[in-house]
């Protein structure tokens, strides 16, 4: 365009160079041969000559911000703090960190908000106790409440991809415990052979129920350190052949056990620190005194090693007589065995035997076959059960139930019974706090709702005998106390505590 205009130009000035050179000869006016003037000429050529384009140069368009993390393996200490090298987020939102299981993140162990834009050397905070090796590093959207992590909820992760994995060297406390199989004596006392707590802490063995940990059957309290072949006495009776031996934190008073309300599992990288072990015990089973109820007996416990028998005895002078009653036996934990008795043959008095299966699958056969277990190469007289106590109760020292309630562990009696629980007047019952019904026979973690609030201290429990309307208590008029064996009034004083101790 421009060497256009240039020739356009050049052109127009040697025409008026010419045109200049007729004139002055002439003196007449500068014309074309069509009696234009040429100076016309020049300006028509000049006006037809395109005049430039002005351009502006392109404006150049933001790349858009894409949510990205980048953070690198490191050491995750007692503070919980780690770190992230650069987060672009192209709008509010989240830097959260999972733990990862099976490969997958899943639960968020500790979060940090952060505003659009790119970040540097972002800090967040996690619970290591929740920590496991591997960790993701996850973007979330910030679009509920702010400065709420609303997660699982409305604060999702970035639709693109957002997160990484990384690894952590879990520079932490330290717990350990190692438990092997063994046998446990009649004195209960269960061995485990390391344990290692940089904190106090209590270890606690606990039965198997449905395949997970269940009750505590005992424990002790350590302090800081190291143990070895360390001993813990434990309700074996109540024991299962699988048992878990767990570390508890000490959180609340120190030396006060205070489980499950407080000093909860310790975790590491999320999961409990836990030895599972095998037991086995005595041959002995677990009955309370009771009166045959439809004819029969009911065994609280009993564990067998291998399948096995159940065999109740009539009383003879004293000793085991005849088998009168067998049930059979699965190895391991058996609970609440009912045993059908022969009436004919029963007595006050009777006796529990576990005895081998030595052809599982047939009928037991005494004493051609399965013979009765051994105890320390003896044979033992077997578990005396008593059959004319009348009523009598286990309960024991408790806190009240989030529903203002007392639970008695075990109410046996002969005829439809009210259990009551009464405040304390200088050692003796008081108001009535609240009340019960329980049929005859073995009735198992009764709950007794209280009326009025009840603080710690003493409170006691008493039975009567539902002999007016059925299920109306009517105390003291009509229905009266119940009596044991010995003719003494069921009363049983417990306490209603704020903790347990060692």
């Amino acid at each position: 365009m421009i060497l256009n205009q240039r020739i356009v130009g050049l052109i127009a000035t040697l025409l008026l160079l010419t045109i200049s050179g007729c004139s002055r000869e002439t003196g007449a006016p500068e014309t074309d041969g069509a009696n234009q003037p040429l100076a016309t000429i020049a300006a028509t050529i000049t006006s037809l000559t395109p005049e430039p384009t002005a351009t502006s140069p392109p404006s150049p368009e933001p790349t858009p911000i894409v949510p990205e993390v980048e953070i690198g393996d490191q050491r995750l200490g007692e503070d919980g703090l780690l770190t992230a090298q650069s987060v672009s987020l192209p709008a509010p939102g989240w830097l959260a960190i999972h733990r990862m299981s099976g490969g997958e993140p899943v639960e968020v162990i500790g979060s940090v908000p952060l505003a659009a834009g790119v970040h540097e050397s972002v800090e967040v905070t996690v619970d290591p106790s929740l920590a496991s090796e591997s960790l993701y590093a996850w973007l979330h959207l910030d679009v509920g409440a702010e400065g709420a992590f609303e997660y699982p909820g409305e604060d999702e992760p970035f639709p693109d991809e957002s997160g990484t994995a990384f690894t952590v060297e879990l520079a932490l406390p330290h717990f350990e415990i190692e438990v092997s199989e063994q046998a446990v004596a009649e004195d209960g006392i269960v061995t485990l052979d390391r344990i290692e707590v940089p904190e106090p802490s209590w270890v606690l063995v606990h039965a198997e129920e449905d395949g997970v940990i269940g009750d505590v059957l005992g424990g002790v309290f350590l302090e800081e350190g190291e143990y070895d072949s360390l001993a813990v006495s434990i309700d074996w009776r109540r024991a299962s052949p699988n048992l878990y031996a767990v570390v508890h934190e000490d959180d609340g008073e120190q030396g006060v056990l205070e489980f499950p309300d407080g000093d909860n599992p310790v975790l590491s990288n999320g999961q409990p620190v836990v030895a599972e072990f095998r037991a086995s015990f005595p041959p002995e089973v677990l009955v309370y005194d009771q009166p045959i109820i439809e004819n029969t007996v009911t065994i609280e416990r009993a564990i067998s090693v291998g399948p096995g028998w159940l065999a109740i005895y009539n009383d003879v002078d004293g000793q085991p007589g005849f088998i009168i009653g067998s049930a059979a036996l699965e190895d391991g934990l058996n609970e609440q065995v009912v045993v059908e008795l022969l009436e004919i043959a029963t007595t006050p008095q009777l006796f529990a035997r576990i005895h081998e299966d030595t052809q599982p699958g047939d009928d037991f056969n005494f004493p051609a076959q399965d013979p009765a277990v051994l105890q320390n190469n003896r044979l033992p007289r077997g578990a005396p059960i008593h059959t004319d106590r009348g009523a009598h109760v286990f309960v024991n020292d408790q806190r009240l139930n989030d529903e203002n309630g007392l639970t008695v562990s075990v109410v046996v009696t002969p005829v439809p019974t009210w259990v009551a629980i009464y405040s304390d007047d200088q050692g003796a019952p008081g108001d009535l706090l609240g009340q019960t019904w329980v049929a005859p026979g073995i009735n198992r973690d009764v709950l007794v709702g209280l009326e009025d609030d009840a603080g710690p201290g003493i409170v006691h429990l008493a039975l009567f005998e539902d002999l007016g309307d059925a299920e109306e208590f009517e105390v003291p008029v009509i229905d009266p106390p119940l009596r044991d064996r010995e003719g003494s009034q069921v009363h049983i004083p417990f306490s209603i505590t704020t903790a347990f101790t060692d």
